[in-house]
């Protein structure tokens, strides 16, 4: 027989979880409710090519004061000048996710600035940041095949916002048993803060290890930036922008 106390906790589970399923199953909070720029928290979220600052993706989501995602069509946010639309998404178990979404937008004095209308007809100023500046990945150069048996090294110029590399990698698994069959896998590495130009060596000790032989080093050189959302949106309004050259070296 199992506990009351086994039973307990699966009792809150279950509880917890139909809580969650009604809170996201159910409607926004009314347009009418929210008055004012103090009622509500943003998220934004801006995608930008490094090779073109007029090709983005941009999505913003507003909150209410109790933290449940709000939107509704008669609420609008424009990004320098350009009408974010307003979309409602349809996701697992019923759940819809409400959010404005835009792209392709030309920043203005290299930034964007974006601004809100409430169903009462008030416009704020909601949030600002720098476009990211434009780069060549060209810059970045590198074997785009190495050997096993060298040092790997890879460097980059002139890449200006660029402040992030994050690498990964594939790698061969070996087993004792004979099979015609590769097997690979993939592995997180390292994130490491870098400048506009640099370098990265990857000595060759470090391409194999028991069990395993180096396939693929994936590089992606990343910008990331925040900026400055109206201080009085609720705690916990962001805005970012990022924007990423990626890179493969395959191992032989």
């Amino acid at each position: 027989m199992k506990s009351n106390g086994y039973i307990k906790t699966k009792l809150s589970i279950l509880l917890c979880f139909m809580y969650f399923l009604f809170n996201s199953c159910s409607e926004p909070s009314p347009a009418s409710k929210i008055t004012d720029i103090s009622d509500l928290k943003a998220e934004i979220d801006i995608y930008q090519k490094l090779t073109d600052d007029n090709d983005n993706s941009i999505s913003i989501v507003l909150h209410d004061r109790n933290d449940k995602i709000f939107g509704n069509d008669s609420v609008n946010i424009w990004v320098n000048g350009q009408k974010a639309e307003y979309r409602t998404v349809q996701g697992l178990y019923y759940i819809k996710n409400y959010l404005y979404h835009t792209e392709k937008v030309s920043p203005e004095n290299n930034k964007y600035e974006f601004q809100i209308q409430l169903a009462n007809g008030k416009k704020f100023f909601m949030a600002s940041i720098p476009s990211l500046k434009e780069s060549s990945s060209r810059n970045i150069i590198y074997k785009e095949e190495a050997p096993l048996t060298s040092d790997f090294t890879i460097q980059w110029s002139g890449l200006y916002d660029v402040n992030v590399l994050y690498l990964s990698k594939s790698v061969k698994i070996i087993t004792k048993e004979e099979s015609n069959v590769e097997t690979y896998a993939e592995q997180t590495g390292d994130t490491i803060k870098i400048g506009p130009s640099g370098s990265y060596t990857l000595k060759k000790e470090k391409f194999s290890k028991p069990g395993e032989t180096l396939s693929i080093l994936s590089f992606e050189f990343t910008a990331e930036k925040s900026g400055t959302v109206n201080p009085q949106l609720l705690k916990g309004s962001t805005i970012n922008i990022n924007g990423n050259h990626d890179e493969q070296v395959h191992f032989k």
